[in-house]
């Protein structure tokens, strides 16, 4: 995950003002939410019993559409430079982007007498692009602590348990109370990473270890304790998922690669330039460029529109790589 500055991109003209497809849907959605809380009240205080479960599924739910308008998904795309906002994976390479909803539009998973955060349904700071893998709750693989990386990176053989990740209607807070439609300035300190908000480089860190590669995400720690958020988002968005894991995993062997290749083609070079002879110097010279090449490679797997860039981050800081 990384830190993104959503300012660079300009809030979709679908979602801007009254007039809008947004800002008419939720005109609509007020008066649909106003009139269900009205008439759960009006049950209540006539003492109707609480609804079972089985009722409230079949309970009218209001039809949200516009924030996944094509307009959105553009200006998400551009923003995110076509990764997902959670894991950084390239999304078109798997399947359509899912808009996500940072705070659930429409309900919360284990909240009870919670509408979900409908009136930030169109709310541009509020919706972020996703995998599928990061947003619906699926049964995903976790890894086993591994034999050998040849044992990591055969997919069927290293499936360990099962566990049901993503994130989906999940919203865990650490405050006491949840913001509403008539006080959303409520502050719920998330425990959720937002990377649009947060730097998420203060919860999260990568497992780096040039002798043993492999692709983890842990939780970062401050005073000798794991960060509460890190740990929540790493298990909600399913950051170590077998798939994902497996995908890192891969990356950093290539860095770890490049790294050896630049060494040794390193000690050669000085060892060329070392020579009297002319045409040693000029093979030491150009072997010189062959590593600088290598390191804009390395630079260029960094950047913002890479996949896992903040995991190349991370690891070209240990080798003190800018």
């Amino acid at each position: 995950m990384r830190r993104v500055d959503r300012t660079l991109v300009s809030m979709p003209a679908v979602l801007v003002g009254e007039k809008s497809r947004g800002g008419k849907e939720l005109a609509k959605a007020k008066i649909f939410f106003e009139a269900k809380a009205k008439a759960e009240a009006g049950a209540a205080a006539a003492g109707a019993a609480a609804p079972s479960k089985k009722t409230r599924k079949k309970d009218k739910t209001f039809d949200f559409s516009a924030y996944s308008d094509e307009a959105v998904k553009y200006a998400l795309d551009k923003l995110f430079f076509g990764k997902c906002a959670y894991c950084e994976s390239r999304y078109a390479n798997q399947a359509p982007v899912d808009v996500e909803h940072y705070r659930p539009k429409g309900r919360i998973a284990g909240v009870a007498n919670h509408p979900g955060y409908w009136w930030l349904a169109m709310a541009w700071h509020n919706l972020l692009p996703s995998c599928i893998d990061c947003n619906r709750r699926r049964w995903q693989d976790l890894p086993k602590f591994p034999e050998s990386l040849a044992q990591l990176l055969a997919a069927p053989e290293m499936q360990g348990v099962k566990a049901s990740l993503g994130k989906q209607d999940l919203f865990p807070i650490a405050g006491a109370a949840r913001a509403t439609a008539d006080f959303p300035g409520i502050d719920e300190q998330p425990d959720l990473i937002n990377p649009c908000v947060d730097d998420p480089e203060e919860h999260l860190a990568f497992h780096i270890d040039r002798g043993d590669p492999l692709g983890l995400v842990l939780p970062s720690f401050k005073d000798n304790l794991p960060s509460r958020r890190g740990l929540t988002s790493i298990h909600v968005y399913g950051l170590n998922r077998l798939g994902l894991v497996q995908e890192r995993t891969r990356v950093l062997r290539k860095l770890d690669f490049l790294s050896r290749l630049i060494d040794e083609i390193g000690k050669i070079s000085e060892t060329l330039l070392a020579s009297s002879d002319p045409k040693n110097k000029t093979m030491g010279a150009r072997l010189d460029l062959l590593v600088n090449q290598i390191l804009d490679e390395i630079r260029a797997m960094a950047q913002l529109d890479q996949p896992y860039s903040s995991l190349v981050k991370a690891w070209s800081k240990t080798l003190s790589i800018n």
